[in-house]
């Protein structure tokens, strides 16, 4: 079998709460890690992976009253992206920006739907 690497998004504490050995078991080729301070070790990639299906929460404190911090984030997720990459995330992200939902109620439903079900 080929093991097929995948891109990993770590939000807020990723770092701390994966231990390298369980990273590794994501098949990950290198973590972007992004925090409070935006984004480090960022290049050019083809998907994105977020190993918690509360991410939103550990990146933005205020995320029950403004979804501004978030959006920006998915902005910018999107631009450092390949351009022909076909990560199913990534494609939901852009879906999402192309059509906000109204509510903050949807938005969670759908930031929810980017986590990476192993």
């Amino acid at each position: 079998m080929v093991k097929k690497y995948r891109f990993i998004a770590l939000l807020g504490d990723g770092r701390e709460r994966y231990s390298d050995k369980e990273l590794d078991a994501e098949w990950p080729t290198e973590p972007i890690v992004i925090d409070a301070f935006g984004f480090s070790d960022v290049y050019r990639y083809s998907g994105v992976v977020f190993l918690n299906e509360e991410w939103f929460a550990k990146y933005d404190h205020n995320w029950r009253t403004d979804t501004a911090k978030i959006d920006k984030l998915l902005v910018d997720l999107i631009k450092y992206s390949v351009k022909d990459g076909l990560s199913e995330n990534l494609l939901k992200i852009k879906d999402y920006l192309q059509s906000p939902p109204e509510t903050l109620e949807e938005a969670v439903q759908i930031w929810k739907g980017f986590y990476d079900l192993p």
